[in-house]
């Protein structure tokens, strides 16, 4: 998984927006492993093309790419994936408040509200990814400037993976560094209890 950074504006055009939710929902969960048509989204999701089409470019363009090009009776057709298909969007508010877009958790809205995905994992794997997570270089100890961070966000110890995945971004995000962090996922539970992965990959990556 990685944290990406949201523009609030961006946040804010999906936050209330059930079809831009939908689409963004349709596209991770048909486009994971191989990319889609823009018409088979459209024909899931039961809306008219040029809706989608006004969607995606106007409003979600940030969210997916062009993976391939065919040409079909002398027109193009798109075949589209996530931009980043491991990405946990992330936007903060005043206050130090978090707001969350993960389309494969179906998540859209304030943390406190919706909460994070490692919170469907028993305290048994969330353990088990935060020791990978310990290996992987990832400082787990917080300063107290950082549990009032999540605790703004009424998150409460002990602390998930994707919490301590927000605290490092915005560490970086506060040293003046590109705000990316990589979380391994090959193991993790909610992709594998997902069906997204399976134990060794095998057919899924």
């Amino acid at each position: 998984m990685e944290i990406v950074f949201l523009d609030p504006a961006t946040y804010t055009s999906i936050s209330d927006h059930a079809m831009r939710q939908d689409i963004l929902k349709e596209l991770f969960r048909s486009a994971y492993h191989e990319p889609v048509t823009k018409q088979a989204i459209a024909d899931s999701l039961g809306i008219k093309y040029p809706q989608l089409v006004y969607q995606l470019n106007n409003h979600l363009r940030d969210f997916w790419v062009v993976v391939e090009e065919e040409k079909v009776r002398g027109t193009r057709m798109e075949y589209i994936g996530p931009a980043n298909r491991n990405a946990v969007y992330l936007a903060i508010g005043a206050g130090g408040r978090v707001f969350v877009v993960d389309p494969l958790a179906g998540l859209f809205g304030a943390v406190q509200d919706v909460g994070l995905r490692c919170d469907s994992c028993s305290e048994g794997e969330a353990a088990s990814c935060m020791e990978s997570l310990s290996k992987g270089g990832l400082v787990l100890d917080l300063e107290d400037r950082e549990v009032q961070t999540l605790e703004r966000n009424s998150r409460t110890a002990p602390f998930r993976p994707l919490d301590m995945a927000a605290i490092a971004a915005l560490r970086q995000m506060a040293a003046g560094e590109v705000c990316e962090l990589t979380i391994p996922c090959e193991t993790c539970h909610f992709l594998r209890r997902r069906n997204i992965i399976t134990m060794d990959g095998s057919g899924k990556e």
